[in-house]
């Protein structure tokens, strides 16, 4: 319709008269800056960031880990506070207190100041740690791709403990290793021969292990989430569990082929496979709607505001209605979204595959 002949229409519509007009987009979010964080490597085709954003929520401050071995923190406008560099890619950081804690894939932990980027000291694990620390009671715990949770001094970085499950057959993991879930004097970590384990954060002794995932290849798992007395895991070879966290028994298991993510918000657990998003009722189980991905699994699902973020690699982030499963808005940033993203009071962070990081204001 021509732009006159569309306005005399609208001027022509009275009161209560119905029209074939589309309603107007919903206003999720705006951009408010992108920043250039990576440059561009040698013979990469499809270049892939999986890490993710965190964000300090007393200063504003985004940390974004990148595939480079640059960690960049940066202020609310955009512009660089410090950066660190590493031999490896850094793994989703955690914020707590003046500290932002991050494992890399060059096998070391780093406790970094927030507001001058100085070292306060690194851990040797000598694995790849490119999963998301935890802090409890004193300790950073963080896990490993080759089936270990370290514990060290939150102060120091001294070794406390560790607790390790021998690899066996293929000991492969396909979507990284799931990051440590802790509550109260109780750490929990996933494995990739299909087995959870709780642990004493003291000690690192163990309280119980348990094989939750069901027979097939590629037993490990991918996704821990702790929510109250439950924990939920995704087992890559077919299904999403629900767990008593005091004992390990199961509560409910859901059929889900190469499940690899798991969250927990709004009252629904959010499960994530190759080809779809599903909202489970955290009482049994049971699928209330279910979503097409048309992508590739990347970090948890995230809530943002009102909005539920999927991030699902070269079918961009994902923006779905929580209690339905409607996708409302897709923001591809032309490389694709595997990072978590990083979620403020009122702007989300997102990191691009080709290295961007993008503010996004929420409408």
């Amino acid at each position: 319709m021509a732009p006159l002949a569309l306005a005399l229409a609208l001027a022509a519509t009275g009161p209560g008269v119905e029209t074939r007009l589309p309603p107007a987009p919903v206003a999720l979010y705006r951009v408010a800056w992108q920043r250039h964080l990576v440059a561009p490597q040698t013979l990469e085709v499809k270049p892939q960031e999986r890490g993710a954003v965190a964000v300090d929520p007393q200063r504003g401050i985004a940390f974004a880990g990148t595939r480079d071995g640059w960690l960049h923190a940066l202020r609310p406008d955009g512009s660089v506070l410090w950066e660190l560099k590493a031999s490896g890619g850094f793994g989703p950081p955690l914020v707590d207190g003046d500290t932002v804690y991050v494992g890399s894939a060059d096998g070391k932990l780093y406790a970094v100041a927030i507001p001058n980027g100085k070292v306060r000291w690194t851990y040797a694990a000598r694995e790849d740690l490119t999963t998301r620390p935890a802090v409890a009671r004193g300790l950073i715990l963080v896990a490993s791709l080759q089936d270990t949770v370290f514990a060290v001094d939150a102060a120091t970085g001294a070794w406390k403990w560790h607790h390790r499950r021998e690899q066996k057959g293929e000991g492969l993991t396909i979507h990284g290793a799931a990051s440590v879930q802790v509550a109260g004097a109780t750490a929990y970590a996933g494995y990739s021969d299909g087995f959870v384990a709780a642990v004493d954060v003291a000690t690192g002794a163990a309280r119980w292990e348990r094989r939750v995932a069901p027979p097939g290849s590629h037993a490990d798992v991918d996704s821990l989430v702790l929510d109250g007395e439950r924990l939920y895991a995704a087992a890559y070879s077919g299904a999403v569990l629900a767990l008593d966290a005091r004992t390990g028994a199961e509560v409910w298991s859901f059929a889900a082929p190469a499940a690899s993510r798991v969250a927990v918000g709004g009252g629904l657990v959010y499960a994530v496979t190759p080809s779809n998003v599903y909202g489970l009722t955290p009482a049994t189980g049971a699928a209330l709607w279910t979503t097409p991905l048309e992508g590739s699994p990347g970090a948890p699902p995230a809530l943002a505001g009102k909005w539920l973020l999927v991030p699902a690699g070269e079918g961009g982030l994902r923006w779905l209605e929580p209690a339905t499963g409607r996708p409302l808005r897709q923001f591809e940033p032309g490389t694709g979204v595997l990072a978590g993203p990083g979620v403020g009071p009122s702007r989300v962070y997102v990191l691009s595959n080709g290295g961007d990081l993008f503010a996004l204001d929420l409408g």
